[in-house]
């Protein structure tokens, strides 16, 4: 009972010196990973139409900046434009128990907060640790039958939390009025996830829309907007209305004292959908022992979960179907060793050798895989060659998780790559030893001004690159 009201207590009364070491240093890395993908993200064709769109709002009062452009703006709008940045190509981290993807919506908001009222680095990281705890366990309460019936649960459906979470913290909610801020949130969740059947780019928005209704709940809570302080347990709140079956204990277990949320996300080493991870893995396990090459293959079969059936078996008919098509992931790493940011293009898509190989692929529900759905998003990946040979492999976490974590020089080096899609090596270098610094800095100033580019001035847009 009141799981509302706790949670609200949990965002207002949170302070820096409650964090442990190893959850600081975490906060770190979510706030790096995702600085890099706003940047690289920021260049995609979808993502210059979301800048552009906020450009037509009017610059409004100068708040906060949006990545790479420089140009500023209120903070909803900002984080509008970012949040998308921040999950426009299917490489932003993800909290698998939960099944959800709380960087690129809580980090923005943060961000532009912090901006906003000049806070601090630390102010930045208790507002991201606040923000990744309250949506990655309320995705975990409704997972996974909020996602079954086919809602953006990860994302769009309870991203308005994370954010108003992070906002409230930057703007030092009491609990009544933080309550009240997540209530608000809780008449922003929205989303289904039809486009991983019918592609389109609309989910590039999804993390943008949750963003700006959090940060909207926050606001308006301020100006004295009221709401039920039961958004969540209530008989007609948010876990009944968005899903058959939830878990309230999810949500407070150990609040405060277990960061579970911080400490179990993990970063994705590819850009697809992360329930193809495992797959892949054991696809790239079975290439290095057995030497096989895409011309040997007859057949593969991934076994999946009971929501990976139909959620990574799309047909690819634009880049958005790509990434949640497995055969698709697949065939480019059985012919080009990679399934990365310069991987999923226009070209590839038209690609005959890879339009073949996807059509060997196919995707089928294991039963021993979904009895262990959703704790893990295990993959069971057969091969067979045209000689006959039949080789198989099971993957329980894929790379990038806690359980199979990214070396640091992996991390490293996918930060690089990504930043310097839009940044100099030296400037992607500074970015990372500022976010490495940030307990130490008075205001994050400094971070976001990396962000954006040298010839870029306040109140000034630059070119799309």
């Amino acid at each position: 009972m009141h799981e509302s009201r706790t949670l609200a207590r949990f965002v207002s009364e949170l302070k820096y010196e409650d964090l442990p070491r190893e959850v600081i240093a975490k906060a770190k890395d979510l706030i790096l990973d995702q600085v890099g993908i706003m940047l690289a993200c920021s260049s995609l064709p979808w993502s210059k139409v979301i800048y552009e769109y906020v450009r037509d709002w009017g610059e409004g009062r100068q708040e906060s900046t949006i990545a790479h452009y420089g140009y500023k703006t209120k903070a909803e709008n900002a984080v509008f434009a970012n949040a998308s940045f921040g999950h426009g190509f299917e490489i932003d981290d993800h909290y698998l128990p939960g099944m959800s993807h709380p960087g690129c919506i809580v980090v923005p908001c943060a961000l532009a907060m912090a901006e906003k009222e000049s806070a601090s680095g630390r102010d930045l990281i208790t507002a991201v640790v606040a923000g990744y705890e309250v949506m990655g366990r309320i995705n975990k309460a409704i997972a996974p039958s909020c996602v079954l019936r086919g809602f953006h649960a990860m994302t769009s459906v309870a991203g308005p939390f994370g954010a108003v979470a992070a906002a409230g913290k930057i703007l030092k909610f009491d609990p009544e009025l933080m309550v009240n801020a997540l209530s608000i949130a809780g008449s922003h969740a929205s989303g289904t996830t039809e486009y991983d059947q019918g592609g389109g780019s609309i989910k590039r928005m999804h993390a943008g829309m949750a963003a700006h209704g959090g940060l909207r709940s926050a606001f308006i809570a301020r100006k004295g907007i009221t709401a039920p302080a039961t958004i969540l347990e209530g008989r007609h709140g948010f876990c009944q209305a968005f899903a058959d079956e939830y878990n309230l204990m999810e949500i407070t277990d150990q609040l405060g004292t277990d960061f579970r949320v911080v400490m179990g996300a993990g970063f994705k080493a590819y850009c697809s959908c992360g329930a193809i991870h495992s797959g892949i893995d054991a696809l790239r396990k079975l290439i290095a022992e057995h030497g096989i090459k895409a011309g040997d293959v007859a057949h593969i079969t991934m076994g999946t979960n009971r929501q990976g059936v139909t959620h990574i078996a799309a047909e690819p008919t634009d880049i958005t179907s790509a990434q949640f098509s497995t055969g698709f992931g697949f065939a480019l790493t059985l012919l080009r060793g990679t399934s990365g940011f310069k991987d999923y293009t226009e070209q590839t898509l038209r690609d005959p050798e890879i339009l073949a190989l996807v059509k060997k692929v196919k995707v089928e529900l294991d039963s021993e895989v979904d009895s262990e759905y959703p704790a893990k998003r295990a993959a069971r990946v057969t091969v067979k060659l045209s000689n006959g040979a039949t080789y198989q492999e099971k993957v329980d976490y894929c790379k990038g998780v806690p359980q199979n974590p990214l070396t640091r020089e992996e991390f490293e080096e996918k930060f690089r790559g990504l930043a310097t899609v839009v940044a100099t090596t030296e400037r992607a270098d500074e970015i990372m030893n500022t976010v490495y610094g940030l307990d130490q800095q008075e205001n994050v100033a400094t971070l976001i001004g990396l962000m954006a580019e040298r010839e870029a001035g306040s109140g000034t847009a630059s070119k799309c690159n």
